[in-house]
């Protein structure tokens, strides 16, 4: 019953595990494009706006004016894919990993023990064992009759 036990725990930590890190996915992804959608707008009007400025008040030229929009996009792109990076789990996801670990060890040295148990217990731990009781029987008065 304890490996059975064993791998019941094994299973809700994972299933924990693998919900927690979905939901940390999915609210990765969302909050990546929602800022992806807000930073297409800002950006569009910071094209606008920049390239407005560069070519009339500053007088830098058309050819001027889009070099600096592209390296303020180039920026922004860079800032944006930091921020989008991945994240470290959190730590109950550590800790259901940690949990399912622990358990399948544990139910690996609980099924070698079966295991074992099942080898002694086999053809040869059975003759053993009726060895062993015709021996004791034997020694025991009105044991030495066989039942045929």
């Amino acid at each position: 019953m304890r490996a059975v036990d064993l791998a019941k725990v094994a299973a809700a930590a994972e299933t924990l595990r693998i919900q927690r890190m979905v939901r940390r996915f999915g609210l990765q992804a969302v909050f990546l494009a929602v800022a992806g959608l807000f930073g297409l707008f800002a950006l569009i009007f910071l094209h606008v706006f920049l390239w407005m400025l560069c070519y009339g008040p500053w007088h830098t030229g058309k050819v001027w004016a889009s070099v600096i929009v592209v390296a303020f996009d180039v920026i922004v792109a860079g800032i944006l894919l930091l921020m989008g990076r991945g994240k470290l789990p959190d730590p109950i996801e550590v800790e259901a990993r940690i949990t399912r670990d622990r358990s399948l060890s544990e139910l690996r040295s609980a099924l070698a023990i079966t295991a074992l148990t099942g080898t002694v217990t086999g053809p040869a731990g059975r003759l053993a064992g009726r060895t062993a009781w015709r021996a004791l029987r034997g020694l025991l008065p009105g044991g030495a009759r066989r039942r045929k």
